[in-house]
């Protein structure tokens, strides 16, 4: 939903919103002032903004606009998948296990959960009832969504890439959904698949309604109202690769000097210490080589990743350098109090930090902890097989629409 403000009241509130995101005050009263996030600095570090020109140091990817009939079906309450020819697996009433030899768990899941929202919402009427069908009838049937030339784009992209991909949107990937996919990975193989991501995923709805929400220029200039979303979203398709979260690594930087780096997976991996000096060798020498003077800000961070042979390093994203994005294994008020002025502090950048043990990675926050399993989700599961969790899951569902 748009915000309309009178005048007066929207430039207070700029204001306010500008002082929050610029200052943050710590324990010890000290302030802390971050570059301001305007709305061009959010837009240089969306996706089709930088991957063009760092395509050749960056994963083969696609960028697909959306057109605005499925940004309004990411946006729809409940968890649907569209009707295509390649969900051809249906649930079976039958009681003959047979029937279900060769069915592995992660499909028999994925049936059952196309089978559950297809239900939810054709709106789980049964048809002997004249009844219900005329009370269907008066609130309206809700018609599966259905987009046959996004989908084919997708189904293409992803023949290209190797039949397996990785989705996200202009600036994030549905990583707090990975829990609802069968392979509890971003890896998608199907079109399903990643529409079952997009739709789950915190992060998602977060760029369709909240993007600019931090932005100390609330109100773009010439806007009449608070920008919610950029003007095209676009679906962003990146080739698969089983890269080990080890090698993943933050980067920060400031006044275009690389300041610090840091371990991405928070999980303790003892090797790391024995080759940390070659990785930030490697990560200084790629940030001046490649990046440095490139990026169109001169305060920023970028993710990368070392292959395992450590022979090549590959940009993973830029995000701003700004509270919104996580300091890792810094806290924002080391890194926005380094004087960069002082050349003797200066030769001892950038600092780079891993997990110095496996008690250090327990004390770690798990990533996305809030953004996971619904209640009733955590309340059926009990310990169950997939399977086994979602026949029960499908069950409480046609219960529940059966009393409606």
């Amino acid at each position: 939903m748009s915000i309309y403000r009178p005048e007066e009241e929207l430039e207070q509130q700029q204001e306010a919103d500008q002082q929050q995101q610029q200052a943050a005050t710590t324990a010890e009263g000290i302030s802390l002032v971050f570059p301001p996030l305007t709305h061009q600095r959010l837009e240089n570090c969306a996706f089709s903004s930088w991957y063009p020109k760092f395509r050749s140091i960056s994963i083969k990817s696609k960028i697909i606009p959306l057109p605005e009939e499925f940004v309004t079906y990411l946006n729809a309450d409940g968890i649907f998948i569209p009707g295509q020819s390649g969900l051809t697996l249906a649930l079976s009433d039958s009681e003959d296990e047979s029937e279900d030899e060769g069915i592995s768990d992660a499909d028999r899941f994925k049936a059952l959960h196309e089978a559950t929202f297809r239900q939810r919402a054709e709106g789980g009427q049964d048809d002997s009832s004249d009844d219900e069908d005329d009370d269907e009838s008066e609130q309206g049937e809700a018609p599966l969504p259905y987009f046959p030339g996004l989908e084919q784009e997708i189904e293409q992209t992803i023949a290209e890439f190797g039949g397996e991909v990785f989705p996200k949107l202009n600036w994030s990937s549905p990583r707090d959904a990975s829990w609802i996919a069968a392979t509890n990975t971003l890896k998608c193989q199907s079109v399903s698949d990643i529409f079952l991501l997009l739709k789950s995923s915190d992060f998602i709805a977060h760029d369709l309604a909240h993007a600019y929400e931090d932005c100390s220029d609330a109100v773009a200039e010439g806007a009449e109202r608070v920008r919610e979303r950029p003007e095209v979203v676009e679906l962003v398709l990146r080739k698969w690769f089983d890269l080990a979260p080890s090698m993943e690594f933050r980067c920060f930087v400031r006044e275009n000097k690389l300041v610090a780096i840091s371990q991405r997976d928070m999980t303790y991996y003892d090797f790391l210490k024995g080759i940390q000096e070659e990785l930030e060798d490697k990560i200084v020498d790629f940030f001046e080589d490649k990046i440095n003077g490139q990026f169109p800000d001169s305060d920023y961070t970028f993710d990368v990743y070392i292959t395992r042979n450590k022979d090549r390093i590959y940009l993973i994203d830029f995000n701003p350098f700004a509270q919104k994005t996580d300091s890792l294994l810094f806290d924002w008020k080391e890194l926005l109090l380094l004087d960069l002025e002082d050349k003797e502090q200066l030769e001892h950048l950038p600092a780079m930090r891993l997990l110095e043990s496996e008690a250090a990675g327990s004390h770690m926050q798990q990533p996305f902890a809030f953004n996971r399993y619904p209640s009733d989700v955590t309340d059926l599961s009990n310990g169950q097989t997939v399977a086994e969790f979602a026949e029960a899951f499908y069950k409480k569902v046609q219960a529940a629409n059966s009393t409606d």
